[in-house]
């Protein structure tokens, strides 16, 4: 097992400690921020934007709370990048329902995601352990992040730099997904 790696040990009494409930939470605030896309988001504008931005609060306290107040637990390791993951896909899939996201760049960031699970999958199963996200993952969901962030913003001022960062994101996301199945090749080679 290496730094990217954690067993897989879930415990229910973990999931009172301060940084999974905020993970917890996270998920919590994505019923709010889709349905508001979902139903005008031109009129929610503002509010989406505020529910962004505390997701992105808790998405930095719970860790650093974790390690600060010694909460680092193994659930969290768990709860923490399933919620993010949950987050970003839901709100993603809203901005391409309201058709704010083009149809390509959609179906690259689903099918990263969708190959993430799946590699996820066979390692759990097969070494009872998570990848956990390296630097790299962790640059291209700031990436798409930033997407959202941009697309919901919808200045027509930024339209030219959302426009050249779907290539830069997109870049990001081949990358890390290169790197990503070779740590999964490595990880199941493992013995």
């Amino acid at each position: 097992m290496n730094f990217y790696e954690i067993q897989l040990n879930f415990n229910y009494k973990e999931l009172r400690l301060i940084p999974n409930v905020l993970s917890i939470f996270r998920l919590v605030l994505v019923i709010p921020i889709v349905y508001f896309i979902l139903n005008g988001i031109e009129e929610h504008r503002n509010l989406i934007l505020v529910l962004l931005f505390v997701m992105y609060v808790t998405d930095i306290s719970d860790g650093f709370i974790a390690r600060k107040f010694n909460m680092v637990s193994e659930t969290g390791k768990i709860i923490d990048p399933i919620a993010d993951k949950i987050a970003v896909a839901a709100i993603f899939i809203s901005l391409f329902i309201y058709d704010m996201i083009p149809v390509w760049f959609f179906c690259i960031v689903i099918f990263r995601d969708i190959l993430i699970l799946i590699f996820g999958y066979f390692v759990g199963k097969k070494k009872d352990i998570i990848m956990i996200s390296n630097f790299m993952g962790k640059i291209t969901v700031f990436g798409i992040g930033l997407v959202i962030l941009l697309t919901i913003l919808k200045m027509e001022l930024l339209t030219p730099y959302i426009r050249f960062l779907y290539y830069i994101v997109t870049i990001l996301i081949v990358y890390s997904s290169i790197l990503y199945f070779f740590r999964y090749k490595k990880t199941i080679g493992e013995h």
